[in-house]
């Protein structure tokens, strides 16, 4: 697979969708899984699924009148690209500049630095067992 790029958001939309469901969708249950929130035109779901078709994250089966359209990229792979992404973009590609960013704001709550502490405690562990 080529390496994954980030993706706009109405094409993230649109693999959310695909992912929630957990299965291949027709384009009918792909509009009724965006929907409310994106009320789009069945023309803009198919050059939605096109675009990403293009770039590798889902396949387009023909099925009678109309396709099927199945993720190739799972949400965890996107999950790495994506975290990577914001990691380098707006921290210099420092977990400590991000950890000290969400410390400045007020974002983590005492619990959340004990799960931190314990969680990277556990990763350091596994490093040195492997």
């Amino acid at each position: 697979m080529a390496e994954l790029k980030r993706l706009p958001d109405a094409e993230l939309a649109l693999m959310q969708a695909l992912w929630q469901a957990g299965r291949t969708l027709t384009r009918p249950e792909l509009e009724a899984m965006l929907a409310p929130a994106h009320a789009w035109a069945p023309t803009t779901v198919l050059n939605l699924a096109a675009r990403l078709e293009g770039k590798g994250f889902v396949a387009r089966h023909k099925q009678g009148r109309g396709n099927l359209i199945e993720p190739l990229v799972t949400r965890e792979e996107y999950l790495a690209v994506e975290s990577r992404s914001a990691l380098e973009r707006m921290f210099g590609g420092s977990a400590r500049n991000l950890v000290a960013a969400l410390h400045q704001c007020h974002a983590l709550s005492r619990q959340d630095i004990r799960d931190l502490t314990d969680y990277l405690e556990e990763l350091s562990r596994n490093e040195t067992e492997g």
